[in-house]
């Protein structure tokens, strides 16, 4: 029997535009010993097969989220998933690329993210890039977090075993001009 390959480690980056765009790429590591997408590689069909199932199952995630930006509900879509590999084969990682966009406004903006606590199964980070002259004003997550170069970058960390989940919002300012601009 075939062990499931185990999750070992995740990044997410998360790059908004000037239009309230956000696309989000997320990549989960895992450890695979018993060669499960090793196997999947040779096989297309069962590898294509496999990437919808992740895909959809991803989208169920995320269809469980309420996200909103300044309080309207905007939905997150996965756009394409993709299989590679570390270095060798019991080392793959699956990168999911996914699409959000909500309304921004000058001053004050506000993003919120209401999702089923759990405990992390596994390390894992998470970065936000704002455009230039955006600046993080606060945020509210599970973790540790520093805001980098200009005040635009949002860098959070989650270590295995830490409570997560149930909400996180990040509170960000607008400058009127960037947005007339864009």
């Amino acid at each position: 029997m075939v062990r499931e390959p185990v999750p070992i480690h995740a990044e997410g980056f998360f790059v908004m535009g000037v239009d309230g765009s956000v696309s989000q790429v997320v990549v989960f590591e895992y450890l695979d010993e018993d060669g499960y997408y090793r196997g999947l590689v040779r096989d297309r069909e069962a590898l294509l097969e496999e990437l919808r199932t992740v895909m959809e199952n991803m989208q169920g995630f995320l269809d469980e989220e309420v996200i909103r930006i300044n309080g309207e509900r905007v939905r997150a879509r996965v756009l394409d998933v993709a299989l590679g590999f570390r270095g060798s084969y019991d080392r793959p990682y699956l990168e999911f690329y996914i699409y959000f966009r909500g309304n921004l406004r000058p001053g004050v903006n506000k993003y919120e993210d209401f999702y089923e606590e759990e405990v992390a199964e596994y390390d894992y980070e998470i970065n936000w890039l704002f455009p230039q002259g955006f600046r993080v004003l606060d945020y509210e997550f599970a973790g540790e977090g520093y805001v980098l170069g200009p005040g635009n970058i949002l860098r959070l960390v989650v270590k295995r075993g830490l409570r997560v989940g149930n909400y996180e919002s990040i509170t960000f300012e607008v400058p009127g001009e960037l947005l007339k601009r864009g």
